[in-house]
């Protein structure tokens, strides 16, 4: 037997009811949620810092990013900006004349001893580097065009000295008397030298301080600079460096002194 269902009317009343009870309902959801609001925007604005501390880690990203990827070298006072050469250990080093470089009797330049005294400082090749895969690197200058098959680039620090000896080497023929040891050939490289040596100390811009000479003869005041400390590179490092990348074994400083 089927269940009895039973229908009751509702009076206005009951309605009124329901509609008051929705309305206090929709009020109490209403603060609910503007309590809500006013909480975490008061969360936020407590914490501010770390947005903005954020933003502005975003923008250095951003800034920093693409040198990240495409980082400068670092440029070196006197060195290499290719990238082909390392960097170099420095020490301070005190200058000492040592005079077996330069005889007070000029006439004596031509002798072994001296000879072999400037070959010393200098490695095999007198700094020509050979440097494969040339295409690694930047900035690089034109090839030397006396190298076949290979690329092959001359240094700065052997060349100055060698610039160096070729001008003490006229100066001890004019002094000394010996007109064979006067270059009658390439008259323009001696001009070259010099020039080439001037914008070398230019560059270079050692400023160490120097005092009272030590050396000179009586009555010659001034500064031989001998007392001064100078921050140099370790030579020794330089010299290894290009005896490893020698283009050639030729040991050689002027044009008088090839020993193959």
């Amino acid at each position: 037997m089927a269940p009895k269902l039973i229908y009751q009317d509702r009076t206005s009343e009951d309605h009124e009811a329901d509609d008051e009870e929705a309305l206090i309902g929709s009020k109490q959801a209403n603060r609910q949620r503007q309590f809500l609001r006013r909480s975490c925007w008061g969360k936020v604005r407590a914490n501010w810092w770390i947005v903005d501390s954020s933003l502005l880690l975003v923008i250095i990203f951003l800034l920093v990013e693409p040198r990240m990827r495409n980082p400068s070298p670092r440029l070196d006072t006197t060195g290499d900006v290719t990238g082909f050469a390392p960097k170099f250990s420095q020490k301070i080093v005190s200058f000492e004349p040592d005079l077996s470089f330069v005889p007070q009797n000029t006439s004596s330049f031509w002798d072994k001893s001296v000879r072999d005294k400037w070959l010393s400082i200098v490695p095999r090749g007198l700094g020509y580097v050979r440097v494969n895969e040339p295409s690694r690197f930047k900035n690089l200058p034109t090839p030397l065009h006396d190298f076949a098959n290979m690329t092959v680039f001359t240094t700065s620090m052997p060349h100055q000295l060698h610039c160096l000896y070729n001008i003490l080497e006229v100066y001890s023929a004019i002094t000394s008397g010996n007109p064979h040891a006067v270059p009658t050939e390439m008259t323009f490289h001696l001009q070259h030298c010099f020039e080439y040596l001037r914008l070398s100390i230019m560059c270079c811009g050692d400023v160490a301080l120097e005092g009272a000479q030590t050396t000179f003869p009586e009555g010659f005041p001034g500064s031989d600079g001998w007392d001064a400390k100078h921050v140099c590179r370790d030579y020794s490092e330089i010299y290894e460096y290009l005896e490893e990348k020698r283009a050639n074994d030729r040991v050689w400083i002027g044009g008088a002194d090839d020993i193959h």
